[in-house]
Parts: structure tokens; C-alpha cells; sequence
């Protein structure tokens, strides 16, 4: 006979293997996916803003910029990753003196107050298109919203969109993938609901 704790460890993962078979291989993963995005249609705007993170962000910001829906781009990331991600998005055709930098966020939640912070940014009139990974849009319009901002569109790498914002049925492996990211963006919500950062 097992002790009690082994068996309660076994039936833990047995659900959670349970769990993850379910959301990797029906559209129940893509329901849960869906539940974190959130993609505006591009409007014009006074700056696009680049939240730090991966560099397909910088590289989406510097084409909505070309596409002419912005005169200026924020970046806010942490120390140099503002720099590194300004110089990214400089690679894929981002004039020199269109950039503004914002070196002071370490959260999702700290990029409101510290872009309210700059020059020429008023949370009630400044239009904001918001770049950032596909499953973090909805968490970073409720901090901005939270924060008082008014006008704010999301936006997520275009070629990661492109026939997903009604989520097809996707393919077990992509699934899988999108899970691990889900998964962390719950855990996510659940700290900042607990904190009151959304």
C-alpha cells in the first residue's frame, strides 16, 4: 500500500496529465487561448509602444510605424533592454529620432506609471498602439486601463496573427506550445488580480 502523500502526488499529476492532454488535443486549448488576447484594428496614433520582452515586438513596432500609424515609438523595457530593443527595431527600418526611451519599468505592471512619466504623454488624451506578445495582450490593457490611460489599442507580431484572431483549429504541436505560455499568463492574473495591479 502506498503512503498517502505518494498517492496523492500520483493523482495530482494524473490530473494534471489529464488536464494538459485535453487542452493540447481539443479546442478546449484554443478557448483558453482566447480568453488572453486581445488585437485592436490599427488606428492612428501619437506613439507606439514597445513593451520589452522579445524582439518580434520591436520588429512589428518598426512596421506599423512605416505603415505610417505613429510619428514616434516608445520603448519600455528594463536598463539596456530598451536600448537593445530600440536598436532592433532601428534594423527593420526605425528612423534614429523617432525613438523614445523608457529604462525604468521591471513589470507589466510598472510600464503605465513610467510611460505616464515622459514627456508629452497624458493618460486621458495620448493614443497609445501597445506592442507586445500575443497571449500578454489582455493582462497589459487592463494594467493600462487600470492606470487611467483612455485611448490605448493593442497590437501582437503580425505574421503571429495572421488567421489566428478567430483561433482555427490548431495543430496538437502549436497547441502544446500555446499552453506553456497560457498557462503562465493564468498564474499571471492571478498574482496581479491578488495585488490590484488589474
Amino acid at each position: 500500500m502506498l503512503p498517502p502523500l505518494l498517492g496523492a502526488a500520483r493523482w495530482a499529476a494524473l490530473v494534471l496529465v489529464l488536464a494538459a492532454g485535453t487542452l493540447i488535443f481539443t479546442p478546449l486549448g484554443d478557448v483558453l487561448g482566447r480568453q488572453f488576447v486581445v488585437i485592436d484594428p490599427p488606428a492612428k496614433a501619437d506613439y507606439i509602444v514597445i513593451l520589452g520582452g522579445a524582439n518580434e515586438r520591436a520588429v512589428e513596432a518598426a512596421r506599423l510605424y512605416r505603415d505610417g500609424w505613429a510619428p514616434k515609438v516608445i520603448v519600455s523595457s528594463k536598463g539596456r533592454d530598451a536600448n537593445y530593443l530600440a536598436e532592433m527595431a532601428r534594423l527593420y527600418g526605425l528612423p534614429e529620432g523617432v525613438v523614445v526611451l523608457d529604462g525604468e519599468p521591471r513589470r507589466t505592471a510598472d510600464h503605465p506609471r513610467t510611460i505616464a512619466q515622459l514627456p508629452g504623454v497624458d493618460k486621458a488624451k495620448t493614443r497609445l498602439i501597445v506592442v507586445t506578445s500575443l497571449f500578454h495582450t489582455s493582462r497589459v490593457r487592463a494594467c493600462f486601463l487600470k492606470a487611467g490611460y483612455r485611448n490605448v489599442l493593442m497590437a501582437g507580431p503580425g505574421w503571429l496573427l495572421k488567421g489566428r484572431t478567430e483561433f482555427p483549429r490548431h495543430i496538437w504541436k502549436e497547441r502544446a506550445t500555446n499552453l506553456v505560455e497560457e498557462l503562465y499568463e493564468s498564474l499571471a492574473w492571478a498574482m496581479y488580480k491578488l495585488r490590484g495591479w488589474v
